[in-house]
């Protein structure tokens, strides 16, 4: 096809037999509603020979996909850290841009907290090592 065509929504009124079949299958496999739906159809129209084994195995694996197979959206809290992970990892930018004429105080500061958040912010890490590397250098000079 030309990729113009669009998914169609097909209304089924079960009866009781089939609706809770349908619910036995949804909880079963842990599936939605429209893939618990799907899945029959589409293995049905394989066994009566109008799907290729093919089409119906990429159907089959796609309309067996779990709901706990995707992730639950992120809570508020989860938010709220990602967007002060992302805040520190632009301050911590700064800093590395402002290293060489920030006052030692500052300097102390973004070390501690880089220390602090070193495995969750990858700039906290180059904070670290232009202090090691300034240390180094401190040291070297007092040897002189």
């Amino acid at each position: 096809m030309d990729g113009s065509f669009k998914e169609h929504g097909v209304r089924l009124y079960l009866d009781k037999t089939l609706y809770k079949a349908l619910v036995r299958l949804q909880a079963d496999k842990g599936l939605g509603r429209s893939y618990a739906g799907l899945l029959p159809l589409v293995e049905g129209l394989h066994s009566m020979g109008y799907l290729t084994n093919q089409e119906c195995e990429e159907r089959i694996k796609k309309y067996s996909q779990p709901l706990c197979d995707v992730p639950p959206p992120p809570t508020m809290e989860e938010l709220q850290r990602k967007s002060e992970l992302v805040n520190w990892e632009k301050r911590f930018s700064r800093a590395i841009e402002q290293w060489s004429t920030m006052p030692e105080e500052s300097r102390e500061w973004h070390v501690q907290k880089a220390r602090e958040l070193q495995d969750k912010v990858s700039k906290a890490k180059f904070v670290l090592s232009l202090a090691n590397r300034e240390q180094r250098n401190d040291e070297e000079m007092a040897t002189c």
